[in-house]
């Protein structure tokens, strides 16, 4: 069978149109598959989950393990320490042998002549010793202690900074998929414009009155609004894998499309809740350990006052055995008096304390400027979600007007496309204007120090 070379172009059209919507078919229905079986969760769902099982916050929750136990061996500089030993000795030493026999109560009238005093015979000696030693005033125990105390608060507050931080990750993640979704939705209103173009540029060249090319145009409009929803829908299911990961996950995780509400109050609130973020909380622990850390060094030139016992079994045959006995007690004094090193610790603990006061201050006032840029942000996006809802009521309008335009022969296809672009670009601008105000929020409630308490997840 003959066919001409325009009904040969039909033909091929025909067929690679069919394999290209086969191709998204297949696509789509793999999309569909995978969003099947995600999980759906609330935004306090998601944040609790996050807090719980994301691995980086465990992680960090064992080095608040780790300071506890830092804590703990300070304080056990107050208890006594207790010491077993056993010792093995075996001599022909005059004075060792002197003692030795001795001290396992085994000496005798014949041990004092000169012969064997001056030449012993071989002796051993098995030596078990019990020795408790109980400090009394050691000043750089009772400062060491205070000190890894703050520690574990510090990084207690880093702790809850580090919850703030994933909060503010899940809130963007979760609002990331929201407004994916709403772009899909303005995209298949795009492809449904498209369709409609399509039919009217049909329309048109089979009366007459109209041009093949705009027929043409059309098809490149549909596939284009096709191939904008083919990616949409792929950017949404990695949002969703990321988001599965950030809670701890390997499988995506889907979202509700509840409204996410965050509230906006005055500036000053802002600023007056910013006082008391973990992070600074965390920096004023560890400056005020700087300054204990500088009496810390200075303790080296105090007296440590202390209590020793200890009880102790001799043998010349077995060990811990009590052939003889004895104990001894003592109390002692120990005054460093001088040592040159101490000097230069003194003044690298003074040059520490004057870098985290700096530090100190400087986070404050950067702080203070992140609310002022935060809060700005937010006013700034409020204006422009208000701007964007206007351009898109307009472009509708506009879009209208062309239409009619065009279906009485008063417009080309170039300006109804060009009206359509203009509308499609509106309305994914109303989107992000949207997703930008609560981002701008969520920016603002964390600087501020706030977020997980406003979203009711601080746990």
């Amino acid at each position: 069978m003959n066919f001409s070379k325009k009904t040969r172009l039909y033909i091929r059209r025909d067929k690679k149109d069919y394999a290209c919507s086969l191709l998204y078919s297949v696509f789509f229905i793999l999309i569909i598959a995978s969003s099947a079986v995600a999980e759906r969760l609330s935004l306090k769902q998601a944040i609790h989950i996050a807090l719980n099982d994301s691995h980086d916050l465990k992680a960090y929750s064992w080095t608040i393990e780790d300071q506890k136990n830092d804590v703990s061996a300070a304080r056990g500089h107050f208890y006594p320490r207790v010491n077993i030993e056993e010792r093995y000795i075996r001599t022909d030493s005059p004075t060792y042998g002197f003692m030795a026999k001795l001290n396992q109560e085994r000496f005798s009238q014949e041990d004092f002549l000169i012969n064997k005093l001056n030449n012993p015979d071989d002796i051993s000696d098995f030596q078990t010793a019990l020795t408790i030693e109980q400090p009394l005033f050691v000043p750089k125990v009772n400062i060491g202690l205070g000190i890894s105390k703050n520690e574990l608060e510090a990084r207690k507050a880093e702790y809850k900074i580090k919850k703030d931080e994933k909060a503010l990750t899940v809130v963007k993640m979760f609002l990331g998929i929201q407004t994916a979704r709403e772009h899909l939705k303005a995209a298949q209103k795009g492809l449904e414009d498209a369709l409609e173009h399509k039919r009217l540029a049909s329309l048109r060249n089979e009366s007459g009155t109209g041009l093949y090319s705009d027929m043409l145009r059309t098809e490149v409009e549909v596939k284009k609004a096709e191939s904008d929803i083919l990616k949409i829908k792929g950017n949404i299911e990695v949002s969703k894998r990321a988001l599965g990961l950030a809670l701890g996950k390997t499988e995506a995780v889907d979202v509700l499309g509840e409204k996410i509400s965050l509230p906006v109050t005055d500036l000053t609130s802002y600023l007056k809740a910013s006082e008391n973020r973990q992070d600074l909380e965390a920096l004023r622990l560890r400056y005020e350990n700087s300054r204990e850390g500088v009496k810390l060094e200075k303790t080296a030139f105090l007296p440590e006052m202390g209590i020793r016992g200890s009880y102790q079994f001799n043998d010349h045959t077995n060990p811990f055995a009590p052939e003889g006995e004895s104990y001894m007690l003592m109390g002692f004094l120990r005054w460093n008096l001088f040592d040159a090193s101490k000097y230069s610790k003194i003044k690298k603990a003074k040059a520490n304390k004057s870098k985290l006061e700096e530090d100190l201050l400087g986070l404050n006032k950067m702080i203070i400027f992140k609310v002022h840029e935060a809060y700005t942000r937010v006013m700034e996006k409020e204006q422009n979600l208000l701007l964007s809802s206007a351009i898109v009521d307009e472009a509708q309008e506009a879009l209208r007007l062309v239409r009619v335009r065009y279906e009485n022969s008063l417009a080309s296809m170039v300006d109804l496309l060009d009206t359509q672009v203009m509308l499609n670009n509106s309305r994914a601008g109303l989107i992000t204007a949207e997703s930008d105000y609560i981002s701008s929020i969520a920016d603002l409630y964390y600087q501020s120090g706030i977020l997980l308490n406003t979203l009711n997840q601080d746990s």
